[in-house]
């Protein structure tokens, strides 16, 4: 079982970055919408050019990567942006 942290043990400690606070009440890190570590690709290439890109018709529209597809969630979470440098698995779009 995880239990909670101890605010009152953060809030007398060292003064911590909204960031670091944020993953420490929070655990666990975002999820990434990518098949591998972004900027892993062909130079100047984007994830808008990929062939695994994939338009999400909802609402909205959401970008997230076909090769992912087992993880999608409803949220932003496992989106991805045209303009995020291509991973390693970047393929041409024809």
């Amino acid at each position: 079982m995880v239990h909670p942290p101890d605010l009152k043990a953060i809030a007398d400690g060292p003064a911590l970055l909204p960031s670091e606070r944020k993953k420490l009440l929070h655990g666990r890190p975002r999820k990434s919408g990518h098949a591998a570590p972004i900027a892993s690709g062909p130079a100047g290439e984007t994830c808008g050019s990929c062939r695994h890109m994939h338009h999400n018709r909802m609402a909205n529209v959401y970008l997230k990567c076909e090769l992912m597809r087992a993880t999608w969630t409803g949220g932003p979470g496992t989106d991805v942006r045209a303009g995020d440098a291509a991973c390693a698995k970047w393929e041409w779009s024809q």
